[in-house]
């Protein structure tokens, strides 16, 4: 189980699932009621109706599917923000649907694990090669942890996590910085990103960002603009911000024995 999905769920927001819970016995009573036998037209024409109340609250619709509770919509929209919209398309709200499970002791969030999926598809269509990679010289794949960064040069905990690069190697972690200037794609800081990833050596030119270091300016093709726009529709807010395998962000610095715990946590978790 995600470790997040582990915390005590806060007084308000305790309300807030009430106020859901609430709702939703009203609306399963009321005309938004359907029988579960659904037909693919009558399903065709609720999805219609979501996506029109989508388009009327600004937002683009990337995915609508069905949720766990009867005539309740899940709507993804491009920037990656979710909305459940009712059947009808005239009742909606923004939050978290939790899941009580026999299985767990502890409430799922299922809007977490939704939003999760989301994040992991997006970073597994990036090619390997639009990364700066640093992995361990010698240790079996199999058993390799892969860690993608959003990272920007000008960040104190960046550095941080740079300076233990050598201790998240030797744990079996691969570090795959993606760019993510916090200035914007215009600022200095981006330039400097640029010029690392069409150095010769990016490895080397990220290394001596970190340390403070000039390197010399280069201008090429590269991902620094992509990364940033990427970052933003993950809902990046400052770096370093580390995705794990099963697409959940952890903000900040991570020291690396609390890395591998938490990687051993979502390991034991899926097994």
């Amino acid at each position: 189980m995600n470790i997040e999905q582990r915390k005590i769920i806060p007084t308000a927001l305790i309300s807030l699932m009430i106020v859901v819970l609430v709702f939703l016995g009203v609306t399963s009573s009321t005309q938004e009621t359907t029988e579960s036998n659904t037909t693919d037209a009558d399903l065709e024409q609720k999805q219609d109706a979501v996506a029109e109340t989508v388009r009327r609250l600004g937002g683009k619709v990337q995915s609508i599917e069905e949720t766990p509770i009867e005539n309740l919509f899940l709507v993804e929209t491009s920037v990656s923000e979710f909305i459940y919209v009712t059947g009808t398309g005239k009742h909606f709200f923004l939050g978290s649907i939790y899941q009580m499970r026999e299985d767990s002791q502890y409430p799922i969030n299922l809007t977490l694990e939704r939003r999760n999926e989301s994040r992991w598809k997006l970073i597994q269509a990036l090619d390997e090669d639009e990364s700066i990679n640093f992995a361990p010289d010698t240790i079996d794949t199999s058993e390799l942890a892969v860690v993608y960064v959003f990272t920007d040069i000008t960040c104190g905990y960046c550095r941080m996590l740079h300076q233990d690069m050598d201790d998240y190697n030797k744990a079996g972690i691969e570090i795959r910085y993606l760019a993510f200037p916090r200035a914007g794609v215009d600022s200095p800081s981006a330039q400097y990103l640029e010029s690392a990833w069409c150095a010769d050596d990016p490895n080397a030119a990220m290394t001596l960002l970190k340390n403070g270091k000039e390197i010399e300016q280069k201008s090429c093709e590269n991902p620094v603009a992509e990364h940033h726009r990427l970052g933003q529709k993950m809902q990046v807010q400052g770096t370093p911000a580390l995705i794990l395998a099963d697409g959940s962000m952890i903000p900040g610095y991570q020291k690396p024995a609390v890395l591998v715990q938490r990687l051993e946590q979502l390991e034991n978790s899926d097994s």
